[in-house]
This record gives structure tokens, sequence and C-alpha cells, in this order.
């Protein structure tokens, strides 16, 4: 699932800072660490001169131990390494608690004597300042943390406003409204002026492709119907001979089919080409019950015997504001789709109610996806005469005024949906 860019660098932002942070802040603990051994080794070394020095300025009558603090001997324990730093525990009885300590031992000579000064230091104190110092690095690493991702988004969302900005322009463009769109080139930012005139160029070359193709078919329509008028006169002029034979009247018949498919076909394409140029701009309350009534009855005076069984369900006074030629145009077709495509004997089922309209009818199942016969030229069947233009055009309409429309098959019933809001 995609997701906002936006989003995804914060996430990304949010995933690797606090680790990157929380090595650092362990490499900082250790190095805190080592940094503290480094001066308790000097000042346990400081302490063995000045104690030797002052043991030697008092001629060896200096008090020879204090606890925790310096211990002079003249024997040492084997297992303990001279100028060696090392951990200990010494236990205070007036506290009565064992406390760490840091203990070194080096080697002096005194009057033909040897002597060994152990001093010590305490880690108490140490180990508390490690942890204050490394509470407080943490709580300016997560108030660091918090203030790098708020001034992130905040700048990101500034930098990337111009772009927002380009896409609702975009998204807001409708090429069938003849509008022209301009991307602002001057956005301060290098790459969106850069994304903005190759944006402007593409939208400019593809809304020139559109109205040459609209012209071209609308003067393609008005120039290809005069020939067809002139060919359906001659034809009736030949088919009026009393000299024709039954097999030339039989080629006459379908050149006249034909000629009549191809003049249907001519008038659905500028049709087609007139709703998606917006050239049906008159608005008007429809009757949708009177003219379902009245389509369905000059339908049934046309197909006569042939119009299927019908069951009508048809709420009263259902009102929509649309073109009125329009919406008759889009039951006409629907209703012609249902009669032509039905099968012997069929029924057709129309309901209205104040939002939906249902036409059902029986008949074969689609040789494709119900989805494509919305497209032109798309055929149920490829054995059938029509110009697959109908449903293509009911499509149009529906999305002129923003209806949904749906088209499915299930147990020997085609059904359109409309939902009119």
């Amino acid at each position: 699932m995609s997701k906002p860019l936006l989003q995804k660098n914060t996430r990304l932002l949010l995933t690797w800072l606090p680790l990157v942070l929380l090595i650092c802040s362990l490499l900082f603990y250790f190095l805190m660490q080592m940094q503290a051994h480094h001066m308790q080794e000097k000042q346990l070394m400081l302490k063995q001169k000045n104690i030797w020095k002052a043991f030697l300025n008092k001629s060896g009558n200096l008090e020879r131990y204090i606890q925790g603090e310096y211990d002079i001997s003249t024997d040492i324990n084997p297992q303990i390494k001279l100028n060696r730093p090392k951990d200990t525990i010494i236990y205070f009885k007036e506290s009565n608690q064992f406390l760490p300590f840091e203990m070194s031992t080096s080697k002096a000579k005194w009057a033909n004597h040897d002597y060994y000064i152990t001093t010590y230091v305490s880690s108490t104190e140490i180990h508390h300042f490690i942890i204050k110092v490394f509470i407080i690095e943490a709580i300016i690493l997560l108030l660091l943390l918090g203030v790098i991702v708020r001034l992130n988004t905040k700048n990101s969302a500034s930098l990337w406003k111009p772009f927002f900005k380009s896409l609702d322009k975009i998204r807001d463009y409708d090429i069938t409204n003849n509008s022209s769109l301009q991307l602002p080139t001057q956005t301060a930012t290098a790459e969106f002026d850069e994304l903005n005139k190759v944006l402007n160029n593409l939208i400019y070359n593809i809304h020139t492709a559109y109205i040459n193709q609209k012209q071209f078919v609308e003067n393609a329509s008005h120039e290809i119907q005069t020939p067809l008028s002139i060919i359906r006169s001659k034809l009736e002029l030949l088919i009026n001979q009393p000299s024709l034979t039954e097999q030339e009247a039989l080629i006459l018949a379908d050149i006249t089919e034909a000629n009549n498919r191809l003049s249907q076909m001519n008038r659905t394409l500028l049709l087609l080409a007139k709703i998606e140029n917006k050239q049906f701009p008159a608005i008007e309350t429809v009757n949708l019950t009177k003219m379902v009534n009245d389509t369905v009855a000059n339908l049934k005076e046309h197909y006569e015997d042939k119009f299927p069984g019908l069951t009508l369900y048809v709420a009263e006074d259902v009102v929509i504001q649309a073109n009125k030629s329009l919406i008759e145009i889009l039951l006409t077709n629907i209703l012609k789709n249902a009669i032509v495509h039905n099968e012997t004997n069929g029924k057709i089922e129309i309901e209205l109610r104040p939002s939906v309209l249902i036409i059902k009818n029986t008949g074969f199942a689609p040789e494709v996806d119900t989805q494509m016969l919305f497209e032109r030229f798309k055929k149920g069947s490829h054995q059938s005469k029509t110009t697959g233009l109908g449903l293509a055009l009911v499509k149009q309409i529906c999305q002129l005024y923003q209806y949904s429309i749906d088209y499915s098959y299930k147990d020997g019933w085609h059904q359109i949906k409309i939902v009119l809001t």
C-alpha cells in the first residue's frame, strides 16, 4: 500500500535516527568509563607520590594505615601485581556496608627496607557521576531527536508545498472543459521548476492533440453524413426500379442495412463528441417517471410483438436535474439494448426508485467482460450487428452527470444499475 512521501521520510528518520543515537549513547558511555578509569589511575599514582613524600618527610613516622585512603606495609600479597590498578571492596564497620574502590600498589625503598604503598580511590562517586552524565546525555539526545523530527516534518512540508500545489491543479484539471493549465515555473526549488516546465509542455501537447482529435471527429462526422444521405437516396431509387430482380433486391437490402448502421454510428460518434465537449449545457427538471413510461410505450409501439414480457415498477414523481435530450437518449439506448439482445420469449424488468434505476433482461451470457461493454465498439457477441456504441454513449452521459453505472450478468439475467446521486 502506497504511503505519503512525508510519512515515509518521517518513518525512515524515526527508524534509523534512534538507532544511531542509541549506538552513540553506548559509545559515549564506554568512553566515559575508560576516561573515569584513566582518571582513577592518575589519582592513585598522585596519592602514592604524596603519601610517600609525607612518609619520607616524617622519617617513617607517618601513620601506616587509613581505611579507604592508603596502606603502607613491608610485605605484600604475592598475588598482587605492582602498579596495576584493580577493583576491590572494603567493609566499613561504622556504616555496616561494603563499598567499591579502585586500588593500586607500588614499591619504594627507604633505609635499606622495601615498602609497599597501596592507595585507594572510591568508585561510588565515579559511578554516580557516569550515570548522571549518561542520563543527562540521554535526555539531550531524546530532545534532539524530537527537535530533528519536528524540524524535518515542518521543513519537508514547506519544501514540498509547491509540489502539492501543482498536484492539486493537475488533479482538478479536466481536458474536456477546454481550459488550459499553466503550472508555476518559479517555485524557489530548481527540481520543481523543471518538473512544472515538463508538465506544462506535456499538458499543452495533450490538450492540442485532444482538440485536434475532437475537431477531426466533428468534421469527419459532418462530412460523412452528406455522402451517406446521397447513398441512401440512390439506394431508394434502385430499390424502386421495376426491373429489379430478387437477388439484386437482397444485395441492395444488405447495402441499405450497412449504410444505416454506418449512419447510426456516425450520429453516435458525433453525439459522443458533443457530450465530451459539454455542448449540452441546458439543465432542467426532468420527470424521470414520465420519461421512463413514455419511452417504454414508444418502444412497445415500435417493436410490437417482438417486445419482451415486461415487469414495470416505477416510483411516482422521480425528478432529476439534467438535459432532457440526453436522459431520453440514455433510456432509449439501455432499453433498446435490453430488447435487441434478449432471447425469444424473454423478459424485461424495469425498476425506478428515487435514486436508482435498474433495468434487467434475459439473454445469453456476454462473450467479454461486462465492464468492457462500456468501451466503444465493444459488443457482447461477435455476431451482433449493432454498432457497439450504445453503452459507450450511456456511460458518457452518466459520467457527465456523475452517475455511477454498473453492468452485471448472473443466472441468465443482464442487469444495468444506475445510481442517480
